[in-house]
């Protein structure tokens, strides 16, 4: 949440009000999302809105879903990928899914909690990519980039920040990269549309308001947000986190929310089974 509390900064400015971030852990971010839905619609309390808000409500009984929101703008989308090792025997994706398809199951693929966005992904890929993998939960993005390091899995299924360092450094590869467009920070990586597998997923992050907050009072939000996204300052963090931008106005965040919440559901379903 580094790049919320640049963005506040940022946007305090063009708001003329100080931006406050307060954390709210527990749940997988129930506890926020709960507070968030019950403070006043006065424009006053906003609430991060990233993709669990479409997970949660369909793994656990929750007080809220995401029509308990009103979008106010979408900030990031996070490059959901598969990294391996650098010395991993798998040099491209179709070695890598040419392996899989002969060895069911036999492919480790660690994760930051079962049922956590990077779990999913992985695997609305592996029926996408028509293989079976064996997805090893952990607790956090963390550990599990320290288990591929170490050599007790094969990969991991996570998004930037997690493991990019590594990249970075040439320890770890990225195999699959499942964005819509290539990254930045690694324009030689092609995405796995690119590669034969039709498939794009990625994690959003932006800001929505109790439901109830007026109209005018999101388009003032609205307005002054993108303008702190568009600042320069504001621009450098999010390159040096490697963070990937991606900005939607309110219409158009609300249908993403309403397209992944659909989506989210036949994928836990199907786990469920």
């Amino acid at each position: 949440y580094l790049v919320f509390r640049a963005l506040a900064a940022s946007t305090s400015k063009y708001l003329g009000k100080a931006v406050i971030v307060e954390n709210k852990a527990g749940g997988g971010g129930a506890v926020g999302f709960t507070d968030a839905m019950r403070a006043r619609p006065d424009g006053y309390t906003l609430v991060t809105a990233i993709t669990p808000i479409t997970i949660l409500p369909h793994q656990v009984k929750t007080a809220f879903t995401y029509r308990d929101f009103a979008p106010i703008i979408n900030v990031v989308l996070d490059p959901a990928m598969f990294q391996v090792r650098a010395d991993s025997p798998w040099k491209t994706l179709q070695e890598f899914l040419d392996y899989a398809k002969k060895n069911p199951g036999m492919i480790t693929v660690g994760n930051s909690g079962a049922g956590g966005g990077v779990h999913l992904i992985a695997l609305a890929f592996e029926k996408a990519a028509g293989v079976r993998l064996n997805h090893i939960p952990f607790a956090g993005g963390g550990p599990s980039v320290t288990a591929l390091l170490g050599g007790h899995i094969h990969a991991v299924s996570v998004s930037p920040p997690e493991g990019i360092s590594h990249v970075k450094a040439g320890k770890l590869r990225i195999i699959a990269l499942f964005s819509g467009q290539r990254m930045s920070d690694f324009p030689n990586v092609p995405t796995v549309s690119e590669q034969g597998v039709s498939f794009t997923m990625s994690q959003w992050r932006g800001l929505a308001a109790p439901k109830g907050t007026p109209e005018a009072a999101i388009k003032v939000l609205h307005d002054a947000f993108k303008k702190g996204m568009e600042d320069p300052a504001f621009q450098k963090n999010a390159a040096d986190m490697s963070v990937a931008l991606a900005y939607l106005g309110s219409a158009d965040f609300s249908k993403l929310m309403a397209a992944d919440d659909e989506r989210y559901a036949k994928l836990v379903a199907e786990i469920k089974k």
